[in-house]
Order: structure tokens, then C-alpha cells, then sequence
């Protein structure tokens, strides 16, 4: 059974062994997350490298997504182990560099003291663990603990509607993007967005640097979610970042929220994330919640492209079983409630009218699969957009579009030799038939630009029946 979701799984000490990152595509992984908040440049290239490598030998595009760190706060140095702070104890917060404890806890911001008062309310580790300010220092900020719960190194520090000035961008950030354009990353994700000129400052970084990654926007502060819109536009792809979302907004409006910004990206046709805690249960059991599931049968539901692994992949025993679960209640989903989110079409639009009357003329003749020729990945990104449930096979003489693709809906991507001229019915039946697409008797609905090689000229639809060609 074809899976159209895609499945996100964050590399990290669990899983940065060849292995393991066999393990994981084996269950499913079709992008793999690089959190730049944690290790240094040298392990993640490294991560890249296998990432690379195990993907090659299995034969399976695996895209690689670079999450840049951005301006949040973040506990410092904790030692090896999570630290329990415990509900009622008095902690410290210090701007000093030193390692941590149970008493005094480091953190990455020098200006804290100055921009909080007694009774601000402070949140550690993905809002689990509320502090409540006591009293203010030169360099350090004493809180009782509210709300108890574990802290490690690299952990966020949440101030709800900070009034930051910081841009999305930090020297660090820019750093790392020429790391990650060197390592032909295919994905940057940008931290902490306010505007939509992160994105364009984003996009120009990676451009300067020789990079083709396309950019993604982390909606997940409370100026984000107000204008997501405009930001949603200036990106290639969009994550809803649930956690810092839940701290900045309240858990309550979360849901609504994550429902808002994924119907605007299906409309503008741009690939999103559905993020954090997604089978947080399966950091220390083998098996979901239900009401885990719920959440992702509800986000699939929504219409999101993607379903994201965080700690469940990176650190946590189950992460193969995480996958594998996600893999199978996304099939179980799409199979149950299939159906497709048509969206007004631009009548002037050719490339859209196309993709449209593709995925009716796919349905109308039980077609096995929709064959979508691209060379930027256009033409794949808007026939995903229709949400047909015939799977999407996408050929491009592009690598970085192959890898990229592998982020949108329902299609599977492949590599194929340049072609300028017209694709013929001998060719698609040849790779269709190599990749196990289609067999004999089976149709297939083509779906072209013409002159290749131009985005944006999506203008061609052919309906062809396997075995056709040889027969005649």
C-alpha cells in the first residue's frame, strides 16, 4: 500500500550510526533532520556523510533537512545526564559560564537578568518545566520551580511575547549555512521567524553562499502565527513547530493554529511540517497512545505533507518502532478517509489547470499512478497540491530536485538522464516499469512541460497503457 505522508526523523546519538540510519529508512524515513542546536559542525557533516552513503547503497533518495539553531535561549552546560528540577525547589538561573546542576542552571543569554521582573514566568525544555522569577541579579535570576520536570544541555528557555529584537538570522546561522551549502543540505530551516524578510535574507544567504536548498520557515513564535500568511508566501516550505508554538500561544490554541497554517500552505501548494511530540510516548515505551495517534490522524486529516520525529528518533531506544508506527497509521489514514482537497484554480494558470485536469483524468481512468516529468519539481509540487490518492511518480535530471521532492505528498522521486525532447511513450513505460510503478495493462497518466528544461511550463497530459507500445 503507497504512503503519501511523509515521515521526518531527527538524526541524533540513537541514530548516527550506518545501522541505524539503515534501520530507519527501512522503516520509512524520507527526510533526515540535522538539528544544528547540538554537536558541532564536524558530527553533523559526518551525519550528512552516512546519510548520504546508506541512502546510496539502499538505493532510496533521502532528503537531508539543516534546522538552524537561531536566536533562541537555551540551557548551557549540564553535564552528560538530564537534570530533575523538582516542583517547589528553588533553581537559579545564571549567565555565567559553568556547569549546571540541580541548583543553578546556565543560560546562552547574558541580557536575562534585565528583561525579567519578579513574577515572570519562565519555561524550560519545551514549556515541561515552569519557573516562577523571585528575584533579579547582576548575572543571575532565582525562581521557584512550578512545574517540575527534567532539563538537559541545549534544552530552550521560553519568555512568552518577548519583545526580541534579535533577527532569525544569528552570525552562527549564517555559519552554518555555508556548512550546510557545502554539504549540498537540501533543506534550511529557519528558526524563531518574525517576518517575511527572514525569508528572503534566508534564500539570499544560501544563494550568495552557491547553495539551491530550498528554505523552510519554523512558525513558532506568537508575531509568526499572526502574519503566517505573508511568511507562508515568502517560503519554500513551512513547519508548524508545536512546542515553542504551545509556550508562546498556550497549548490551547495550538490546534487551530497548526489547522490554519496548513490549509494556507495546500492552497499556495508549499510542503509542511507537522512537528514535536508526535509519539513523544515512544521515548520510553514501545508503543503509542491513542490519543498519539489522534493527533496524527488529525494532522494528516488537516492536510499536512509531513510528519516529524524530534527526540523520538534522536535519542529515544524505539525509534525504529516510531517509524514504523507512523508509517503504518499514515497508510491506514490516507487508506480509510482518501480523498482529494481540490482548491480554486487560477483559470489563467496553465501549469495549475494542467496539474488539475491530470489528477481528474487520473481518477476517471483508474490510472495506476500519475507520471509527473519535472526538472525544478514543479510540475510534481502541483499535481501534490490537488491531493489526489493515486500515488505521484516524479522523474528529474536533477539531484537536488530528487532529494527535495522527497518532502512533498504522495510523490516518490527518482533520477533520470536529461531529455530535451518530447518524453516518449517507450521511455515511460521503460522507467515505470524499472521502478516498479507500473505493470502490464496498467494506465498511466503522463504529465509534462514542453519545452523541457523551463519551469513553470507544465502544459502536457497523455493517458498511456503499459504494454501498449510493444503490443502495436
Amino acid at each position: 500500500m503507497h504512503r503519501f505522508t511523509k515521515i521526518v526523523c531527527t538524526i541524533g546519538p540513537a541514530t548516527s550510526s550506518a545501522p541505524a540510519i539503515k534501520e530507519l529508512i527501512r522503516a520509512g524515513m524520507d527526510v533526515a533532520r540535522l538539528n544544528f542546536s547540538h554537536g558541532t559542525g564536524e558530527e553533523q557533516i559526518e551525519h550528512i556523510r552516512l546519510v548520504r552513503q546508506v541512502s546510496s547503497q539502499m538505493g532510496r533518495e533521502v532528503a537531508i533537512l539543516q534546522d538552524l539553531p537561531g536566536p533562541k535561549l537555551r540551557i548551557g552546560n549540564m553535564g552528560n545526564r538530564p537534570v530533575m528540577l523538582n516542583k517547589g525547589a528553588t533553581v537559579t538561573l545564571s549567565t555565567e559560564a559553568l556547569t549546571g546542576s540541580s541548583d543553578i542552571i546556565p543560560v546562552s543569554f547574558t541580557q536575562l537578568p534585565r528583561i525579567v521582573h519578579e513574577d515572570s514566568k519562565i519555561y524550560l525544555a519545551d514549556g515541561t518545566v515552569r519557573l516562577r522569577v523571585n528575584s533579579v541579579g547582576q548575572n543571575t535570576v532565582k525562581c521557584e520551580v512550578e512545574m517540575g520536570g527534567f532539563v538537559a544541555t541545549g534544552k530552550g528557555v521560553n519568555i512568552p511575547r518577548l519583545a526580541s529584537k534579535v533577527p532569525a538570522l544569528t552570525q552562527r546561522d549564517l555559519e552554518l549555512i555555508k556548512i550546510g551549502v557545502e554539504n549540498s543540505v537540501d533543506y534550511v530551516a529557519v528558526s524563531f521567524v518574525s517576518t517575511p524578510e527572514d525569508m528572503h535574507q534566508a534564500k539570499s544567504e544560501i544563494r550568495r553562499a552557491g547553495g539551491d536548498a530550498s528554505v523552510i520557515s519554523k512558525i513558532e513564535k506568537v508575531e509568526a502565527a499572526e502574519h503566517y500568511k505573508d511568511i507562508i508566501s515568502a517560503s519554500d516550505a513551512v513547519m508548524v513547530a508545536r512546542g515553542d508554538l504551545g509556550v508562546e500561544l498556550g497549548p490551547e490554541k495550538v490546534p487551530m493554529v497548526q489547522k490554519k497554517i496548513i490549509h494556507e500552505a495546500n492552497r499556495l501548494g508549499k510542503p509542511v511540517i507537522t512537528a514535536t511530540q508526535i509519539l513523544l510516548n515512544m521515548l520510553h515505551e514501545p508503543t503509542p497512545t491513542r490519543a498519539e495517534v489522534s493527533d496524527i490522524a488529525n494532522a494528516i486529516l488537516d492536510g499536512t505533507d509531513a510528519l516529524m520525529l524530534s527526540e523520538e528518533t534522536a535519542v529515544g531506544p524505539y525509534y525504529k518502532e516510531a517509524v514504523e508506527t507512523l508509517a503504518r497509521v499514515s497508510k491506514t489514514v490516507e487508506h480509510e478517509f482518501g480523498r482529494s482537497l481540490y482548491h480554486p484554480v487560477d483559470g489563467e494558470n496553465v501549469q495549475e489547470a494542467t496539474a488539475a485536469a491530470a489528477c481528474q483524468v487520473a481518477a476517471a481512468t483508474k490510472a495506476k499512478c500519475i507520471v509527473a516529468y519535472t526538472w525544478s519539481g514543479a510540475t510534481a509540487r502541483v499535481v501534490s497540491k490537488n491531493r489526489t490518492h493515486i500515488p505521484i511518480c516524479s522523474f528529474s535530471p536533477v539531484q537536488s530536485t530528487v532529494r527535495q521532492l522527497c518532502l512533498v505528498w504522495g510523490v516518490e522521486s527518482r533520477l533520470m538522464p536529461e531529455s530535451r525532447t518530447e518524453i516518449s511513450r517507450e521511455e515511460v513505460e521503460k522507467r515505470v516499469r524499472r521502478f516498479g510503478f507500473a505493470s502490464d495493462g496498467d494506465r498511466v497518466v503522463v504529465v509534462a512541460g514542453f519545452p523541457t528544461g523551463r519551469p513553470g511550463t507544465t502544459n502536457m497530459i497523455r493517458v498511456q497503457e503499459i504494454g501498449e507500445s510493444r503490443a502495436s
